[in-house]
């Protein structure tokens, strides 16, 4: 907290030596405008792909903790409208799925081990969400505990440090004097996209016209691309503004399946 809170929150109701009333409202106002792109090429010759793209903008008006937080002023909503906290302006995915022909004029060996193996790739980018930077002191003065924003000091917000983990400038926010709200506005500090590439390839063979064999190799992530998560968001913190997580790293599946 800080020196004299009490009285600060004191100075600030309305009914002077009430206590607490509390009231529990769900509204706010948002609106969502977006533009969606998607192409597709059904299989033919070998060759199948999807294309969806959407650009995106969510305003609401609601702390970035909507549905589990308090607004910063309940008297004055305008404060908190900013960047929604599912705002993410791009969002890309893509798939293919491609089948090598058969190799029946390198012979019988070729097409038996490279003829028709089915290769699939799915590429996935989504834009950088806001985060919710607090200072996590009352120097608002509110008398129940709200996300309190802190003041934007006009220096960078972002570090370019080639330390991927390393992310917000500390020294771009600062703590309000008492009874103010921080000018930092909601939704203006972004997270980091995450980007991923998954790859798959498998073969089916057939035994006389009852059996059937398919091997699989599935990879998930298949660049090992780290996508940073988990950020340090309080400013009391050393570790304010740094990446602590991260998501899933490269994972491969083998699988072998027998149809009769």
């Amino acid at each position: 907290g800080i020196q004299d809170s009490g009285v600060l929150i004191a100075d600030n109701r309305l009914l002077r030596g009430v206590g607490n009333i509390t009231t529990d409202e769900s509204n706010g106002n948002s609106s969502y405008h977006a533009m969606q792109v998607w192409l597709n090429r059904r299989f033919s010759n070998r060759l199948a792909f999807q294309v969806a793209y959407t650009w995106a903008h969510t305003i609401s008006d609601v702390a970035l903790t909507s549905f589990t937080n308090t607004t910063s002023d309940p008297y004055n909503f305008d404060s908190d409208r900013g960047d929604a906290d599912l705002d993410r302006r791009h969002t890309f995915v893509g798939n293919i799925v491609y089948e090598l022909p058969s190799f029946q004029s390198w012979g019988k060996a070729a097409e038996f081990a490279l003829g028709r193996w089915q290769l699939n790739g799915i590429v996935s980018y989504f834009g950088a969400t806001p985060l919710d930077v607090q200072t996590f002191v009352n120097t608002l003065g509110m008398a129940t505990g709200v996300g309190q924003r802190p003041n934007y000091t006009g220096q960078p917000l972002y570090l370019d440090t080639g330390d991927p983990t390393r992310h917000l400038n500390p020294l771009a926010f600062a703590r309000p004097a008492a009874g103010q709200l921080g000018t930092l506005g909601k939704g203006s500090v972004r997270g980091k996209p995450i980007t991923n590439i998954d790859f798959s390839m498998a073969k089916n063979w057939r035994l006389k016209e009852r059996y059937g064999f398919q091997f699989r190799a599935e990879f998930f992530n298949v660049f090992n691309h780290a996508n940073f998560v988990g950020f340090d968001l309080d400013l009391r913190n050393s570790t304010f503004g740094q990446l602590l997580n991260v998501q899933s790293s490269r994972e491969v599946q083998l699988g072998i399946k027998f149809t009769f």
